[in-house]
């Protein structure tokens, strides 16, 4: 988790909310929420992927660079230039961009601690299949948070099914896209 949480990030705001779901009630209440998707309750832990809107605000992208500032990583001129670049690049976005905003940056988050759990020995699998107000009822989420996925983690205790992926030459394009 401490490794993932440092995955990129745009401007550095860290709005990336990991919610550690390991009691079998509260995940036994979750299965149906997430359309009986069995590995809610059997994998030892279920994190809820969360995107928190607030880092957008003003004073933390402050806070962020001025910590980065009094770590020596820059100087005050660039302090100043890259917080005041990040605070008007969000300034003026929609809730629909910033909504997308925080998918990118959960998402890559998510990935990130995905192949970190799977390079410990660990099986894990994203679920987007979930009803989302329920989920947020259920767990006291506010509308501060946006949840982005939930991701099970475990000891497989079997083997799970073969997927079918294109092959690269499906999905690669050079220079220009038909």
């Amino acid at each position: 988790m401490e490794s993932a949480s440092k995955s990129p990030n745009g401007n550095n705001i860290q709005a990336t909310r990991y919610l550690i779901i390991d009691e079998p009630d509260l995940k036994n209440l979750l299965l149906p929420i997430a359309f009986n998707q069995h590995q809610v309750v059997e994998a030892s832990t279920l994190i809820v992927m969360l995107g928190d809107y607030q880092a957008f605000d003003k004073d933390n992208i402050i806070k962020i660079h001025e910590e980065g500032f009094q770590a020596g990583f820059f100087d005050e001129l660039l302090r100043d230039y890259l917080a005041n670049a990040a605070i008007k690049y969000y300034e003026n976005k929609s809730n629909e961009d910033l909504k997308l905003e925080l998918t990118r940056d959960v998402s890559l988050a998510s990935m990130s601690l995905i192949l970190l759990a799977n390079e410990a020995g660990f099986e894990t699998i994203t679920m987007s299949g979930y009803d989302s107000k329920k989920l947020k009822a259920i767990l006291n989420i506010s509308d501060r948070y946006l949840d982005v996925m939930l991701i099970a983690i475990g000891k497989g205790t079997k083997a799970g099914h073969n997927t079918v992926r294109h092959n690269v030459n499906k999905v690669m394009y050079r220079n220009k896209i038909i």
